[in-house]
């Protein structure tokens, strides 16, 4: 009977030791790191974000602190592509950005892979490059349909929605 009470009185020390132990804990990502959506007062205007479009594109979208600016390729050129011929900068509110950099720290931007490779001779590639605090990271996608992370599609279709010129990929005939 004394053993019983011990192991029960362990067993009740055990589930109040874990229920009230470490309240943060659901503040710890996979890799052990503090969630960026958990700090209070993180500065992002120093972020930058670059995403590149391959095949057909070959433009990009640069996020500075508040601005996203549009840079076209010199390729692309010609009736019918006129919206894709000029660079154009936005200004997107603080919450838009920060909603956005927590989103692709909280997913695990710099766990992934520098390389998606692909199998595919018909590929269109997505570049992203990621600068926060003293962490540089650069990813690229050979093939966006097939090969790519859903984060980076997530980035790529994210930052066309804050910059408000509804550039979408497009198959030109080549």
């Amino acid at each position: 009977m004394r053993n019983l009470q011990i192991i029960l009185s362990i067993l009740l020390f055990s589930f109040l030791i874990s229920s009230c132990g470490d309240t943060n804990k659901n503040n710890i990502n996979i890799s052990g790191t503090l969630k960026s959506s958990n700090i209070q007062s993180v500065d992002y205007s120093n972020v930058e974000l670059i995403v590149e479009r391959g095949a057909f594109h070959y433009d990009k979208f640069v996020l500075k602190d508040t601005l996203i600016t549009f840079i076209p390729t010199s390729e692309i050129t010609g009736e019918g592509n006129d919206k894709y011929n000029h660079v154009l900068e936005q200004r997107i509110s603080k919450k838009e950005r920060d909603k956005l950099i927590n989103y692709i720290i909280d997913n695990g931007f710099f766990e992934l892979e520098n390389t998606y490779y692909s199998q595919s001779s018909c590929s269109s590639s997505l570049k992203i490059t990621f600068k926060f605090g003293d962490k540089t990271k650069i990813i690229v996608s050979e093939d966006f349909e097939r090969e790519c992370p859903d984060l980076l599609k997530h980035i790529e279709k994210q930052i066309i929605i804050l910059h408000d010129k509804d550039l979408k990929r497009i198959s030109l005939p080549g």
